[in-house]
């Protein structure tokens, strides 16, 4: 098991990521509307707050299946970010 400060720092830096992905969709298609990269934006900020919560409350009797769920959990909402800001363009 990763230490709990390394699964934040990496939750942090994969959500500067997908911010920095969706900043960079937007300035190349202007065309975009503002309220869609704010709905994008929130969301991986939420799923942001949502993951770092989850990882400070570990369930000690049942540590192995906590962190298969939220890697399968991260991997799903990630993938859906990473769709909408697809489906943008």
């Amino acid at each position: 098991m990763a230490k709990r400060r390394t699964l934040k720092k990496a939750i942090n830096e994969m959500s500067a990521d997908l911010l920095l992905e969706l900043l960079a969709t937007k300035q190349a298609n202007p065309n975009i509307s503002d309220a869609d990269i704010e709905n994008i934006a929130l969301s991986i900020v939420t799923l942001q707050d949502d993951f770092i919560c989850r990882i400070s409350h570990v369930d000690k009797h049942q540590v192995k299946r906590f962190f298969a769920q939220l890697q399968d959990d991260l991997s799903v909402g990630t993938n859906e970010i990473v769709d909408h800001i697809y489906h943008l363009l």
